[in-house]
């Protein structure tokens, strides 16, 4: 499936939110996942963004840059985020493929703060209306057939609680060429590196 959007910088790099009727989150992609409690939940993907380098390390290594679906439940709030870690490869990615020039998403030099504060204006380079296709990442990962999973927070102000992560075991490995326009458009965005503590990480 192709979901309609906006293409932009969002200061920090490359992102794009779904279009959708105010309230109504049931047209946009889903899925569903089991909690603690054995209920079953159906989060739905309002969009996605990249941060580089990657906000997740594994076992003290940090990717280059790490994309993030984020998910809300049936209220719109902040519930669920699929990560993948990015570094580079031999071979092209069709996720990066299917997006449109990387170049003219530059992210501004002009912006004030170029660290994360709630006060600080993101402020978004010019946009394009697209569609896209989320399964293309998807499939560079198998699928999520392999995952860490662990309850915590949004990696961006204002650091949301009570989201559930799922991380990638595999790496969305792309073409140099896409790493090197990637990180052209991005500015330093990973969030210190928290500790476990009461996370609960799962595989």
């Amino acid at each position: 499936m192709k979901a309609p959007g906006e293409f932009y910088n969002w200061g920090y790099g490359p992102a794009m939110t779904y279009e959708h009727e105010e309230g109504d989150y049931s047209t946009l992609p889903s899925f569903t996942f089991e909690e603690e409690d054995g209920v079953n939940e159906t989060v739905y993907s309002t969009g996605w963004h990249i941060h580089a380098p990657a906000d997740h390390t594994v076992q003290g290594d940090r990717s280059k840059a790490e994309l993030h679906y984020v998910h809300v439940d049936s209220e719109g709030h902040p519930r669920a985020v699929l990560a993948f870690r990015i570094d580079p490869g031999n071979s092209e990615s069709a996720f990066f493929d299917s997006l449109p020039d990387l170049i003219s998403y530059r992210a501004t030099e002009e912006r004030i703060n170029a660290t994360f504060s709630p006060n600080a204006a993101l402020e978004q380079t010019r946009t394009r209306d697209t569609s896209f296709n989320p399964n293309t990442a998807l499939a560079q990962v198998k699928d999520f057939d392999e995952f860490w999973t662990y309850k915590g927070s949004l990696t961006s102000p204002p650091c949301t609680e009570g989201v559930r992560w799922f991380v990638a075991r595999g790496i969305m490995f792309i073409h140099d060429d896409q790493m090197r326009n990637l990180l052209n458009v991005s500015r330093y965005s990973a969030r210190d590196e928290q500790q476990v503590w009461r996370h609960q990480i799962n595989v």
